[in-house]
């Protein structure tokens, strides 16, 4: 049999090939298995080839066409992909649910925070995908898969196939640009639109802080309006351009400085200066450094304000004897933490006494006692072990608060009044104290031998 009965087609893109064998003459032989081979191998068929086929082509004697030979296709690259370790959709944020099953529309975590090395970003690199070949044995390049790249801000870097933080902040995602910002920025009110904000540098409020919302951060805040019934804690300082308007309800904590309009009826703690431009009202007052009042109204009046060093104000009290209270001398943080320590002391001696009465009466039942009473004993052992421990600590903080509070009374804190001083006023300077009963003006209070002094103003 000729070879030109032997029929080898290719599909258009040489993926596929075909094998037809025309009738053979009568009293012709039926093609063998080594001239079908020969055939392929001019028609450059090389790949793919499936013997099998062959020889069942062969015994069947089929005439059809028959698939005989497929190519590999290329397999597509996999295409890159991200993975955020933060939230990259804000509407996705949902209020807190609290245990009773309400949600509280103030902690809708908006504020998201990262730590210093903390990964944001995982990447999935795109792959080259793998080659295919057809059955001419042409290689096919496979088409890779499609990358995706994000450009790096500011306090973030790449560490192999992740982004990190190089600070603490707030992770933020404009088109393909992530960084980390230090200072959040609140556009608005803090309200229910923002929710309670907690951070972990500083905060930029350019509105109001309002009633019962909450701002927390590592580093300073800067406040453009009031501090209307509002909760403000900063591990570094606070500038209120308003004022606080405490309504009773506010309470204010710094470790830095805290600078304001005014402050009325709050509750203030800072560990450094406070620097008040009109006025200190009825408000609860604990500063480790000094309180200043500016040069115009500069008026303290009801209350209670307390400095480590100095209280410098135009005005204290008022015309109408409003009771007022001031102090220097001692850092009011001693004498908050004695007052914890006496409140403190006394419970712990009770709940050591319940304990040791309880030990004596299974003590006095012998060494027979029942599995449950002797892990009573053990347990109250403990707990007495626990409190003994716990009152020699206290006892000790408590006599070093003493032995401090002692040594400053010689120190000389100072109060300094650029105007007057009004009835109803009374002043402690370390353990000296004056109730005010006329009106004294351009005076500086000192400690003296016990006493409160009164010195002319310079």
């Amino acid at each position: 049999m000729a070879l030109e009965q032997i029929k080898i087609e290719f599909s258009p893109d040489n993926m596929r090939a075909y094998l037809q064998i025309e009738q053979p003459p009568e009293g012709t032989a039926w093609p063998t298995y080594e001239q079908i081979l020969t055939k392929i191998k001019e028609e450059g068929l090389i790949f793919g080839l499936k013997e099998q086929i062959l020889h069942r082509v062969l015994e069947e004697k089929s005439l059809k066409s028959t698939l005989i030979a497929e190519g590999i296709y290329p397999i597509k690259g996999e295409d890159a992909d991200l993975k955020f370790y933060f939230e990259t959709d804000r509407i996705r944020l949902i209020p807190k649910e609290l245990e009773d099953g309400r949600v509280d529309h103030r902690e809708l975590s908006l504020v998201q925070n990262v730590q210093k090395g903390q990964v944001l970003v995982e990447k999935k690199p795109a792959t080259l995908g793998v080659a295919g070949r057809n059955v001419k044995g042409e290689e096919i390049k496979a088409t890779p898969g499609k990358d995706l790249t994000l450009v790096l801000g500011k306090n973030v870097a790449w560490d192999n196939n992740r982004i990190i933080a190089t600070c603490d902040g707030e992770p933020s995602m404009i088109g393909r640009k992530i960084a980390i910002q230090v200072v959040h920025e609140v556009k608005e009110n803090v309200g229910y639109n923002t929710s309670n904000i907690d951070f972990v540098g500083c905060v930029h409020i350019r509105g109001d802080v309002e009633n019962g919302f909450t701002v927390k951060a590592a580093g300073d805040v800067v406040i453009s309006g009031n501090v209307e019934g509002g909760f403000i804690s900063a591990e570094g300082s606070i500038t209120i351009n308003g004022g606080i308007i405490g309504q009773d309800k506010s309470v204010i904590n710094c470790k830095g400085d805290l600078y304001a309009r005014y402050i009325d009826h709050a509750k203030v703690n800072v560990e450094g200066e406070i620097k008040v431009r009109d006025a200190i009202i009825h408000s609860y007052i604990n500063c480790g450094r000094k309180v200043i009042l500016g040069t115009k109204k500069g008026l303290i009046m009801g209350g209670v304000v307390r400095a480590g060093e100095l209280i410098e104000a135009q005005f204290l009290g008022s015309k109408m004897g409003t009771q007022t209270e001031v102090e220097v001398g001692i850092n009011p943080s001693f004498r908050l933490e004695m007052n914890e320590l006496e409140k403190r002391l006394p419970e712990l001696e009770r709940e050591l006494d319940m304990a040791e009465k309880a030990l004596t009466i299974l003590n006095r039942q012998g060494y027979e006692l029942s599995p449950e009473r002797e892990e009573m004993k053990a347990k109250l052992t403990r707990t007495s072990f626990v409190l003994k421990a716990e009152r020699r600590k206290l006892e000790t903080r408590r006599d070093e608060i003493m032995e401090q509070l002692n040594e400053r009374q010689i120190e000389r804190g100072y109060i300094k009044i650029r105007q007057t001083i009004y009835p109803g006023v009374k002043v402690i300077i370390g353990k000296a104290v004056r109730i005010f009963k006329d009106e004294f003006n351009f005076a500086v209070l000192a400690y003296d031998e016990g006493e409160v002094s009164i010195q002319p103003y310079r």
